[in-house]
Formats: C-alpha cells, sequence, structure tokens
C-alpha cells in the first residue's frame, strides 16, 4: 500500500526511483552493544573504530556519481556491519571445523600410506649391487657411482634398453640410499625387499570378520513397539479415507480393514527379523558358531530362558497376530454399518497391542539373550593372530597379559577362562615403516588331547586352530601338583598331537612357572626334562618377569609369520573374486594346510 501511494506521487512518469519508506526496526537492538562489536572486531587502516560505519557509508558513490537518496542511518549502518561480522565468523569456522577434520582423518589412519616400490624394480633388488658400491659405502661414494650411472645410461646417451633398466633402476637405488632413514629400512630388510609378502600386507577388511551374528538388530521391547506402532498410525504412512467411494458404510468397511492390516503387518514384519537367528547360525563362520553356542549355553546356566523355547513363543505370538488380524479384518468388511466397522477395527487393534504387552517378559529374555550373543569375542580374519594353548591353569592369561592389552581374569582354580579373550598388540615388523596389528587370543584349557570326549570349551579351543589362520603359543606347567587339572605326561600328549594334527603352523613352546624351580625340586627337575625334549622352549615366569622379553620377541616374530600367510589368504581371495567364483563365507580349515608359508 505505500509503494503504491508513493507511485502517485510526482515520480510517478519522470523516470526517477522514489525513495522507499523503510521498515522500523526492532526496539529490542541495542545501540551500544552493536557500538562494541564493531570496535572489537572491524578495524579500517588510519581512521578510529566510531568513523567506520560513517567511512562506509557517508559519501558513497556508485560509478564516481554521488547517490541522490540520502545516507542511511546510524543505526542500519550498525545492522549492517554486525551482519558482516557474523558471515564472517561462519565462514571462518566453517575452515576450522574442516581443518579439524582433516586432522582428525590423518590422526585415525583413516588414509593409508605405505611404502610403494617402482614396479621396473625386481622384487629382492639390492640397490648396492645396482650402483656398484658396498654396503658400508658413504655418502659421496653413493653420490658419485649414481652421477657416473645416469651420464652413461641416460635413454639421450645410450638409446640401448638394457641402458634404460639400469638407469631407472639406479635412481630408484639412490633415492633409498640417499636418504638416511629410508638406507637404515633398507638395510633392516635386507634380501626380503619388495617382497608382496610384507609390503604388500593391509589390514583393509578383505577377508572380514567373524561379526554376522549381528547383523539382526535387537529386539524392541514389547512397549516400545506399541508406542511406534501407535506413533505411525499417525503419520501419512498410514491408511486414510478413500473419499473416491460414495458409500459412506463401505469407506468406513475398508478403512477399518485396513487399519486392522497395517498394525498387523507392522509387528509382524518386526517379529520376522529375530526368526532369522537360526538360518543365521547355519550360515556363520564354524569359529563364530562355537562362540555363540558357548555363549548361549553360559547364559542358560547363568538362569537364562535357551534361545529355542523363545524362539518358539516368538513364532507363536507371530502366528497368532497373523491369524487374528486377519480374521478380524474380514469381519470390519463384512460389518453392517460403518460405525460399526470403526469400533471393530479399535477393538481389535488394542486387544493386539494388550496382547503383546502381555509377552513383554519374553521380550525381556530374548533381549538378554541377544546380549549374551553380542558379547562374543569379535576376530578379524584379516589381522594376524596368535593363539595360547594349553591345560587348564597352566598360566596362558598371566602370559596373555604380559604381552598384549588383554586382561583375562587369573585365578587359583581350574577352569579360570570359559570363553576367549583377545589383546592387541602393534608391532613393526624390523627395519620396516610396516605397523601391523596383531591379535593375541587367550583360549580356555584343553582336557585331552584331540578326539576325546571334549565339551563345548574344549571345541571352542580346538575351533581357533582348527578354523582360524592363527600361530599357536603352547604352554607347559612344570608344577601341575597345586592347582593344575594334566600331569606333565599328559600336557605331552596334548601338545604331540595338536602338533601331528598342524604340522605346519607356526609353533611356539613355552614352559612357565621357572621361578619355583628354586623352592622345589620336582619342579626343577619337570623343567629341566621338558627343555631336554623341547630345546627350543622358552622357559619364562610371570610372577618375577623372567623370560618375558624373550616371550614378547617371539611372539611377534610368530605375528610378522602370520602376516605372511594372511597375506596369502588375501591375494587368494582377490584372485578368486577376480575370476568370478563362488565366494567362500569363511576361510576353511584347510587354508594352512594347502599353501606352503613364505
Amino acid at each position: 500500500m505505500a509503494l503504491a501511494v508513493a507511485m502517485k506521487g510526482p515520480w510517478r512518469g519522470t523516470g526517477a526511483a522514489p525513495p522507499l519508506p523503510v521498515a522500523p526496526l526492532p526496539s529490542s537492538v541495542d545501540d551500544k552493544w552493536l557500538s562494541a562489536k564493531m570496535d572489537n572486531h572491524i578495524r579500517v587502516p588510519g581512521e578510529s573504530a566510531p568513523t567506520v560505519a560513517a567511512a562506509t557509508f557517508e559519501g558513497s558513490t556508485h560509478g564516481g556519481c554521488s547517490c541522490s537518496h540520502p545516507p542511511p542511518s546510524k543505526r542500519s549502518a550498525m545492522l549492517l556491519a554486525a551482519a558482516s561480522v557474523f558471515v564472517s565468523f561462519r565462514i571462518s569456522g566453517r575452515r576450522s571445523r574442516c581443518n579439524r577434520s582433516q586432522t582428525a582423518l590423518a590422526a585415525t589412519g583413516t588414509r593409508k600410506s605405505r611404502v610403494k616400490i617402482s614396479q621396473d624394480i625386481p622384487k629382492g633388488s639390492d640397490f648396492y649391487k645396482v650402483l656398484g658400491v658396498n654396503r658400508n659405502a658413504s655418502m659421496e661414494d653413493i653420490r658419485t657411482a649414481y652421477k657416473h650411472i645416469i651420464r652413461t645410461t641416460h635413454p639421450d646417451v645410450n638409446p640401448n634398453p638394457e641402458a634404460t633398466n639400469l638407469f631407472i633402476q639406479a635412481q630408484e637405488a639412490f633415492r633409498w640410499l640417499s636418504d638416511p632413514q629410508q638406507r637404515e629400512v633398507y638395510d633392516g630388510v635386507g634380501e626380503l625387499f619388495g617382497q608382496d609378502a610384507i609390503y604388500d600386507y593391509t589390514d583393509e577388511p578383505i577377508l572380514g570378520s567373524l561379526t554376522k551374528i549381528r547383523e539382526i538388530e535387537y529386539l524392541r521391547a514389547a512397549s516400545d513397539c506399541v508406542n511406534l506402532c501407535l506413533k505411525q498410525m499417525t503419520w501419512k504412512t498410514s491408511p486414510k479415507v478413500d473419499i473416491t467411494i460414495k458409500d459412506i458404510r463401505k469407506r468406513f468397511r475398508k478403512l477399518g480393514a485396513q487399519r486392522v492390516i497395517f498394525v498387523r503387518d507392522f509387528f509382524v514384519r518386526h517379529l520376522r527379523e529375530v526368526l532369522q537367528y537360526p538360518k543365521l547360525i547355519r550360515q556363520l563362520h564354524p569359529f563364530e558358531r562355537l562362540t555363540v553356542e558357548l555363549a548361549l549355553m553360559q547364559h542358560a546356566e547363568q538362569g537364562g530362558a535357551p534361545i529355542g523355547q523363545l524362539l518358539a513363543v516368538v513364532r507363536s505370538l507371530r502366528k497368532r497376530i497373523n491369524e487374528e488380524a486377519a480374521a478380524a479384518a474380514h469381519a470390519v468388511s463384512k460389518a453392517e454399518r460403518g460405525r460399526l466397522a470403526t469400533f471393530l477395527s479399535d477393538k481389535v487393534i488394542q486387544d493386539i497391542w494388550d496382547l503383546m504387552l502381555d509377552h513383554e517378559p519374553i521380550f525381556v529374555q530374548f533381549r538378554a539373550a541377544q546380549t549374551a550373543m553380542f558379547k562374543v569375542p569379535c576376530i578379524d580374519l584379516d589381522k594376524p593372530t596368535v593363539v595360547f594353548v594349553g591345560g587348564p591353569n597352566v598360566g596362558k592369561s598371566s602370559l596373555v597379559r604380559s604381552v598384549s592389552t588383554g586382561k583375562p581374569e587369573v585365578s587359583d582354580y581350574i577352569f579360570t577362562t570359559k570363553q576367549l579373550t583377545i589383546g592387541h598388540l602393534w608391532h613393526f615388523i624390523a627395519g620396516t615403516p610396516l605397523l601391523i596389528h596383531g591379535q593375541v587370543v587367550d583360549s580356555p584349557g584343553l582336557r585331552g588331547p584331540p578326539g576325546g570326549d571334549y565339551n563345548l570349551l574344549d571345541e571352542l579351543t580346538l575351533g581357533s586352530m582348527q578354523h582360524l589362520p592363527t600361530g599357536v603359543v603352547y604352554v607347559f606347567d612344570p608344577d601341575p601338583w597345586t592347582h593344575g587339572y594334566l600331569t606333565v605326561e599328559d600336557q605331552i600328549e596334548v601338545r604331540e598331537a595338536l602338533r601331528q594334527k598342524f604340522p605346519r603352523r607356526p609353533w611356539l613352546d613355552v614352559i612357565t612357572k621357572v621361578d619355583l624351580c628354586e623352592e622345589n625340586g620336582d619342579v626343577k627337575k619337570e623343567v629341566e626334562d621338558l627343555s631336554s625334549r623341547y630345546p627350543e622352549a622358552l622357559q619364562v615366569s610371570a610372577y618375577d618377569g623372567t623370560g618375558l622379553d624373550e616371550l614378547n620377541t617371539e611372539v611377534r616374530s610368530l605375528l610378522e609369520q602370520m602376516t605372511r600367510i594372511v597375506r596369502q589368504l588375501q591375494r587368494a581371495k582377490i584372485r578368486q573374486l577376480r575370476v568370478g567364483g563362488d565366494s567362500e563365507a569363511y576361510v576353511g580349515k584347510e587354508a594352512l594346510i594347502t599353501r606352503e608359508m613364505a
């Protein structure tokens, strides 16, 4: 209206733009606050802060000509200045967040970086031989030899293909040997430099992790399901009245039947997900299946309901909801009146909700069983793994605590370890910049050799060697009379049976509790007998720290061997995917038997 009145003034038809009315500013704006902000954040060289607004707006020109309209007020100038400050703060904040995200990305190691070697360099090349110098050559000798080679083998000087190859190799050799740190790395690796088994190792998920049991999410509580169903019935996804139907009675019959079917499908769909557990468990990796069965068995021993009975009750509930809702929907669609159809549908929906709430204890017990399954340890098949094996209460848990981040329970009674405990160990391969992430596993004690009367705990320990690519540390207890379960002869029998079953597995024998040799002559005699039978066995003690440094070094050596084996399995899996063959869901137990170690 103000614009229309202004256009009726003396400016009409003259071509000049009339001054538009300015909307009143809110009274809540404080001039002193804006002035203080402007004084703190806006500075013009050579001028004081209070004159910035005036220097910005007063006497402003467009194309060298002074504007005909009056300058804005002081409050408008301060508002515009404050807006510019706000925009600058937003831009700087976005830049800082971007920088923080890049820093976090680099810190977490998401962007992987590893040493890359030129494809023209053969594996295991001797860079010193390429340059014609010895390993003790000084930097000046290396530089002189490099300059001599590139002068005689440059493609512009010598077009011979062999000279070109030598020129490329000399460049790569000088690149590695001219840097003191890279030269130290090369000297530490030696002839293994560039082999795929070491430098092409990656922790990218190629073989996968044993976490398939987590594909099915937690079963919601019955009250949460009812509330979510009620919430969705108020959304646009719920059935609506079909206004195209002219008959009011048919219109509400259809609406009532659709509402019943909507509630039925909501609960049936949610219950169908957890009923997939039997099929999912059959598809699990054999070792993951063992861990899930052990977790459910321990859950039942602690007073939890068996998962089979809970699944049967949930299946019966789903069937009952399906049948009652189908019969009620048919009755609603045949109602005599529209209002009766609405009443029937409301009553059926309320009955279904009450039925769900009556099964609340079943839902709670099912969630407890799921929690037990989700607590099973997760083995990453793409990481080298070492498992500690031995009889019950031989000291495996104490050694795992000493060499890794694992914290298994340590007690003086047998069968302390009733599940796998995984510790982690980070190790630089000797003389290389390659950092590997190893897994150290503490397993339950074996009661006898393979093929005997095994329970689920024994099968879990044996499965860690049979179904997983792992190195083995076998632990002997020379003092089984105190808290042990197997005699020394029985431990030797178990060790020989395992070694015969896994002859090519990376292996390390360890004799623990050697600190008792000074106090007990029988223990000293057993240690001597074991050492004479297994000369390469380490003698350690977690009590006084004897031999723990050697054990730590040997465990890291096992991880290096397992790194090569894991890389072989990864390359085999990649070749299998490239040729389009059938992809196995897991690494079979023959994985280490059919492949020679690097």
